[in-house]
Order: C-alpha cells, then sequence, then structure tokens
C-alpha cells in the first residue's frame, strides 16, 4: 500500500510536464532531459498552442519561455492565471533575460520560478523537482484532509491517532517541499513567509528594524568548471554550515535560489550594525573552504535591505535586496550594497524606458542625424557619423546616452543596431544618387559588440546592401574596442566580410575601454577615433596632449588614420593639427542635424 511519503518521493516519475518554447532545439533538449528522468513530457512551439493544450489536459507544470513572437511568455501566463482550468498550474519562466526587472515581472505575472538561460540540466531538473514536489505537497494535504473528515464520522474511537498520525506526515511533506535538499535550509517561500510575520509585528510595535541579506558567492562556476559539480554542492553545503555558526536564534538563514543565500537579521537597529555584520562574513570567506583535498577561498557579493518600518510587504523587501545585490555584481568582486530610494528609481528607470522603447521600435520613434567629420588636408567634409535619436511622445528628443546603455543590457540593441544600419543606408543611397558625395567620403554607422558577434549579421547586412544597392566603399562601421576584442570565430568571419566588402572599420571611443596592441595589429584596422575625454584634456593638461600623440604615432605607426572626436574650439583644432591627426569631429563644426539639413549642405 502506497503512503503519501511515497507518493511523494515517486512524483518526480510521473510528472506531467508542459514545455513551451519557439525555439525547436530549446524544445528538443528540454524534453529530452525530462524524459530521461521519467517525466511525461509535452510541447508547444507558441503560446496559442501552450494555452490549448493547457486547457484541453492540465500539466504538472508548465516550463514556459518568455521571449517568443506574438504572444509573449508574459501574456501567456496571463492567460493562464485568469481561466479557471489553468490558473492554479505552476509556471516556471525560461529566459535569456537575466535582470532583477525581468524577474520581477516574471513573479509579478503569477510565475512561481524563474530560469535564465543558458541553464544547466541538473539546476533545470532540481527546480522542477522542487516545483512538482510542492504542487503534490498541496494536494497531498489537501486529500488528506478530505479523508481526515470522511472517518470523524466513520471511526470516532480512532479520530485523534488517525489525526496526529495526519499532521505528523503533513509536517513531513511541508517540510521537504519548502526546504532545499542539499542544504537542509528553509526555501524562498519558507523566507518570505517568516519575513513577513517580522514586518507585522516590527511595525505593529515600532520595535527595531529588520534587515535582509542576500549573499551569493561568484566563484562557483569556476569550481565547477575546474572540481565538477560534486565538488560545488560539497562547497555550498560547507558555506550554509560556516554561516550558521554566525547566526543566533532570532536570525532566519535561508536559500533563495540560484545559489543565494538569504540572511533575517532581528532587532537591528541601524546600518551600522548590518554593515558590521557583512564585514564579518567577509572576514569568515577569506578563511578557506577544504573540499576534496582542495582549499578554496569564497568570493562573495551582498546586497542589503534594511526596513525602518517602511515595508508593508515582504516580496518588496526581497525585491529591494535582490537590486542591491544586483548592483553589488556590477561593481567588482567581493562588494557590499546597501539598497537605497535611488536604485529602485533608477531600475524602474530602466522598466520604464525598456518597455518604451519596444513601442518607440513599432512606431518608428526612432531617427537619424549626421556629425560631420572634418578631413584636415583641406578642411572639407571627409564624412558624417550616423547617430540615432529618440523622438519620444512625452520626453522629446532624447540622445543615445538616454536609452542605449539600457538596450544594451537587452537583446533590443540588436534590433536597433539593425534599425540604424538600414536606414543609413538608405540615407546614403540618396546622396550617391545625388552624386553628393565624393570617393573618399563615408557614412559612419555604430555597430555594438552584441550585433558583431551575432551569426545572422552578415545576412542581414547583405540584405540591406540589396535593398539599397549602396556603393560599400562608402560605409563605414564604428565598432568599440570591446566588440573587436572578443575575437570569437563568429565576430573574425564577419570583420573578414566587412573588408571584402570594402567597408572600412573604425575603432570608436579609443582608449576608454581594453586598447591591446596585439588586436590592433592582427585585425588590420584602418582608423581609430581618439575619444572625446583625452580632447578635453589638451587646453588644462601637458600630460593629456602626451597621451594623444602617444596615440596618434602609434596609430600612424599601424598604417591606421586618426579621427580626433570632441573637438570643440580653436586651440584643441590647432594642437591636433599639429600631432598629425588626419580627421575631426566636434561641435566646432557644429552640432548633429538631420538628413534633410545635411543635403542641402551637401
Amino acid at each position: 500500500m502506497s503512503t503519501p511519503s511515497d507518493t511523494f518521493k515517486n512524483i518526480a516519475l510521473f510528472g506531467d510536464i508542459l514545455v513551451v518554447d519557439d525555439v525547436p532545439p530549446n524544445l528538443d533538449f528540454l524534453s529530452t532531459v525530462l524524459a530521461q528522468q521519467g517525466y511525461k513530457v509535452r510541447s508547444a512551439i507558441n503560446g496559442e498552442v501552450a494555452l490549448k493544450i493547457a486547457k484541453a489536459a492540465q500539466p504538472d507544470l508548465i516550463l514556459l519561455d518568455i521571449k517568443m513572437p506574438g504572444m509573449d511568455g508574459y501574456e501567456v501566463c496571463r492567460l493562464l492565471k485568469a481561466s479557471p482550468l489553468t490558473q492554479e498550474i505552476p509556471v516556471i519562466f525560461l529566459s535569456a533575460l537575466d535582470e532583477t526587472n525581468d524577474k520581477v515581472k516574471a513573479f509579478g505575472m503569477g510565475g512561481v520560478d524563474y530560469i535564465p538561460k543558458p541553464f544547466q540540466a541538473e539546476e533545470l531538473l532540481a527546480r522542477v523537482s522542487n516545483h512538482l514536489k510542492l504542487r503534490a505537497a498541496q494536494a497531498e494535504i489537501q486529500k488528506l484532509n478530505t479523508e481526515l473528515e470522511q472517518r470523524v464520522i466513520q471511526r470516532t474511537a480512532q479520530l485523534e491517532q488517525e489525526i496526529g498520525e495526519r499532521l505528523r506526515m503533513q509536517e513531513e511533506i511541508v517540510h521537504m517541499a519548502s526546504h532545499d535538499n542539499l542544504t537542509g535550509l528553509p526555501s524562498q517561500v519558507f523566507l518570505l513567509q517568516r519575513l513577513q510575520q517580522a514586518l507585522t509585528q516590527t511595525n505593529a510595535k515600532k520595535a527595531k528594524g529588520l534587515a535582509l541579506i542576500l549573499l551569493q558567492c561568484n566563484n562557483l562556476q569556476l569550481v565547477k568548471n575546474s572540481l565538477g559539480h560534486h565538488a560545488v554542492d560539497q562547497l555550498l553545503v560547507a558555506i550554509t554550515r560556516r554561516l550558521e555558526t554566525l547566526l543566533d536564534s532570532s536570525s532566519l538563514l535561508a536559500n533563495s535560489g540560484e545559489n543565494t543565500f538569504a540572511i533575517l537579521l532581528d532587532n537591528t537597529s541601524e546600518q551600522r550594525q548590518v554593515l558590521n555584520f557583512t564585514k564579518r562574513l567577509q572576514r569568515e570567506f577569506n578563511h578557506a573552504f577544504h573540499i576534496n583535498n582542495h582549499s578554496i577561498y569564497g568570493q562573495i557579493d551582498m546586497g542589503v535591505a534594511v526596513n525602518s518600518h517602511k515595508y508593508q510587504q515582504a516580496t518588496h523587501m526581497l525585491r529591494d535586496a535582490n537590486t542591491a545585490l544586483s548592483k553589488a555584481k556590477t561593481e567588482g568582486m567581493s562588494k557590499v550594497q546597501i539598497f537605497s530610494a535611488e536604485m529602485h528609481q533608477d531600475t524602474l528607470s530602466s522598466f520604464r524606458i525598456q518597455n518604451e522603447l519596444h513601442r518607440a521600435l513599432e512606431n518608428q520613434e526612432l531617427t537619424l542625424v549626421y556629425h560631420p567629420i572634418i578631413s584636415l588636408a583641406d578642411n572639407y567634409l571627409n564624412g558624417l557619423e550616423a547617430l540615432v535619436r529618440w523622438n519620444h511622445p512625452n520626453d522629446g528628443i532624447l540622445a543615445a546616452t538616454d536609452f542605449i546603455t539600457v538596450a544594451e543590457e537587452t537583446e533590443m540593441i540588436l534590433d536597433i543596431d539593425k534599425y540604424v544600419l538600414r536606414q543609413a543606408c538608405i540615407q546614403l543611397k540618396a546622396w550617391q544618387e545625388h552624386n553628393l558625395l565624393h570617393s573618399s567620403f563615408r557614412l559612419h554607422v555604430n555597430i555594438s559588440a552584441q550585433q558583431l558577434a551575432e551569426h545572422d549579421f552578415i545576412d542581414y547586412l547583405d540584405n540591406v546592401l540589396a535593398e539599397t544597392q549602396i556603393d560599400h566603399q562608402n560605409l563605414a562601421f564604428d565598432i568599440t574596442e570591446y566588440g573587436l576584442m572578443q575575437k570569437t570565430d563568429t565576430v573574425l568571419a564577419t570583420l573578414e566580410h566587412l573588408k571584402r566588402y570594402q567597408i572600412m572599420v573604425s575603432i570608436d571611443n579609443f582608449g576608454t575601454g581594453y586598447s591591446s596592441l596585439s588586436y590592433l595589429y592582427s585585425l588590420k584596422i584602418e582608423n581609430l577615433k581618439i575619444d572625446r575625454s583625452f580632447i578635453r584634456q589638451i587646453n588644462s593638461t601637458a600630460k593629456g596632449l602626451k597621451v594623444i600623440k602617444a596615440i596618434v604615432n602609434l596609430a600612424h605607426e599601424l598604417g591606421m588614420t586618426v579621427t580626433a572626436e570632441g573637438v570643440e574650439n580653436s586651440v584643441q583644432l590647432a594642437m591636433l593639427e599639429t600631432l598629425g591627426c588626419e580627421y575631426m569631429q566636434g561641435y566646432l563644426w557644429g552640432r548633429p542635424t538631420d538628413g534633410r539639413t545635411i543635403t542641402a549642405q551637401l
């Protein structure tokens, strides 16, 4: 006779899972990995099919990709939660988007978990198993309660004994579903429950505040690659045991997912106490963990949210701690960040810009302006740089600096790059047809590092060139140092195609990134653009002038021409001319302007 615990333990062998992804290789991979574990797997290539399958025969769990054509994952989840037939089915989001905003939106739509791509099979299976166990636990508890009610009538004499047994079994099931199998720590669900209770009590009594610390070890991938997955598990257990020794009975240590530990500190009066505790944590991680005869030194980042009676919802405090952790991870190794209102505003601003950029691309709100590049040999227009602007319906004209950084954090930069390239080529063709350009003229178009690494970029470029029929020799691509430094097979193949097309490649903002003599020589770059930050130093420091002179000499030795960016006055012009810069670009010759004005000037 099977028991509830047997049913619970064996749920991984009989779970019915629906996988939704518009990329067939992803579907094949997920289906194979899950089927090998004994799950029944159904798949859907888009949101519409997924909704039909889920309503026809409700699965136990849905793995749902976010970024799909037509109906995206967020909309699919919203419709699932709106239907009585499917609203109870747990949804785990899958996405290459790994920003805090994406996670917040996923959980806000009703998702129970969020797995970033590319994902590991072990992590995927562990999360699927945990959520199936939790769903089984809830169903088992409901079943047990129903059985108890029926037996009250039939066997009154055995009521107390049966209730006690069933309660014990319920506690066992709930404990298994609400605790991490590896470390034994409470899960994030348990953490949120405890945090909500603490917030309610603290705010009601106006007692000392709370602090929530999220701690993440940032060298686990290195440990996995060198010592294997089992060593990572052993390290996580060792970290758990060490953290437990640092906490008193009023504090809580929990697992917050993605190899992240959560520490809830109660009765914390001020930030100074919290910072002292984080320093103590950092000192503890300076001592090695001994795993399989190896000494491993942990490198941790921490994000902290401190409650001074401002939080009402536990999820909000957890959200802000995650935001602070993300900020700490971007600052470098072993950093601590305490959440501030500015962080939240930055997150909200980025979230708003991301959403509005989608609309901007659809409504063609992005426009191009052009900035002159002057040849000092004859003071003649040598070329133009195409710059993107956003004609925002509420905020007016926005420069690229107001939104490109946000776009680079998502895949939207790829769409923006392609849009700018096509519009620039259309304009270039119009100038060529009217014989307004000389043979050495170059229209410079900025290409992001992400675009350079895309396999389909050359195909897109071929389509644009075929559509516009431009003379390739009048086109140039400005690429950042970081993009050129990647040197992947795709990047090298792309650069080789550009060389065959006679499209000039220019290094943009040189000197601000990853300067390297090796890539300058090996990639045969034709032009180097000195960043405006160096040009501004001409008026103030002799050292700045020496740096520019060194860059110019380096470029000339490697057979490259030099363009100085950000030239704004005659003093800078004279000095740069003396140093041998061939080309200039800056406000001295006017600000960027639209294509119609440039046409008239040509």
